[in-house]
């Protein structure tokens, strides 16, 4: 049970890398445009502000449309507090916070990059606000609106394909294997946090030393239950999976259990989809059963899937 209340404790403290505002609509926008930002500045760089915030401003108004004119206004303050938290007293109220930073410090520092992304996120919110009496009939604020780019408050269907490669240990023998296969999982929106339960089904191949000192190649399916405890920092997840794992042989099943740990980027949801990609470690162990040894695995690996949202069409 400890090791399970550490992992928990591990994922609170990761998921609390980011600020966000406290009010839940105010900080499921705050998600959508933030993510918006950092998304296009990985795909290209950010030159001139009008240009870029009239391209997306398309796609941010899916999110402006649903939120009050209160609510757009309690983020900016949020905002404001964060630009002057981040610049600091000394130049606090500055005409263009990032490019005093930027002063100061004598280079494009972390500093600068975050009170760019802040500055980015206001006039987007800006624009938000111009536009939003363009907003069509068929769409008004919604108060129990908690982002576009979130999984908070809703239930979503996660389906991933999952490769590895792994190191396995028994009996003092020591091979290599790999393998791949696929998940389902339903899983809750949980504020950052997104909890899932399904099941997966994984075919693995091992090359094993026979007794003549050759290697062979033994193949293997195994089904699984997950666990997921997932952690959503705007773009980026920290995954940790607990998985009871069933591995069928000749000899009959072996049941037994894994542990993975894993980090990765989502992109922005694509109608009810958002997919993902999540580079994992993990650990594996089947106890000693039928008369035969335990078996110790290391894996490396990664998944690639996506979240769909099924309600997202009638909302």
């Amino acid at each position: 049970m400890k090791p399970f209340v550490s992992l928990l404790m591990l994922g609170a403290v990761l998921g609390g890398c980011a600020h966000l505002p406290p009010a839940r609509n105010a900080r499921g926008l705050y998600v959508d445009l933030r993510k918006a930002v950092q998304f296009r500045e990985s795909s290209g760089d950010w030159v001139v502000d009008r240009l870029e915030v009239e391209d997306m401003q398309e796609t941010i108004m899916a999110s402006g449309c649903r939120t009050s004119v209160e609510t757009r206004e309690d983020l900016r303050m949020w905002v404001n507090t964060q630009i002057d938290a981040e610049l600091g007293a000394g130049a606090s109220g500055a005409a263009v916070p990032s490019e005093a930073a930027y002063r100061e410090d004598g280079r494009v520092s972390g500093r600068v990059k975050e009170l760019q992304r802040l500055e980015r996120v206001r006039l987007l919110l800006d624009a938000a606000d111009e536009a939003s009496a363009e907003c069509p009939y068929w769409t008004h604020a919604d108060p129990r609106f908690a982002g576009i780019e979130t999984d908070e408050g809703r239930f979503v269907v996660l389906a991933e394909s999952v490769g590895a490669g792994a190191l396995r240990v028994s009996d003092g023998d020591t091979n290599f294997g790999g393998g791949g296969g696929g998940r389902l999982m339903a899983a809750l929106g949980v504020g950052r946090l997104t909890l899932g339960v399904g099941f997966g089904i994984t075919a693995a191949a091992t090359f094993v030393e026979t007794t003549d000192g050759a290697r062979s190649f033994e193949a293997v399916v195994s089904s699984e239950v997950p666990l997921l405890l997932r952690v959503t920092s705007i773009t980026r997840v920290f995954d940790i999976v607990l998985s009871y794992r069933t591995l069928f042989q000749d000899s009959g099943a072996r049941h037994g259990g894994r542990v993975e740990i894993g980090y990765g980027l989502t992109t922005p949801r694509v109608a009810t989809l958002m997919p993902y990609g999540v580079l994992w470690v993990g650990y594996e162990l089947f106890p000693a059963q039928q008369g035969g040894h335990a078996e110790h695995a290391i894996l490396v690996g990664t998944r690639v899937g996506f979240d769909w949202d099924p309600g997202a069409a009638g909302r």
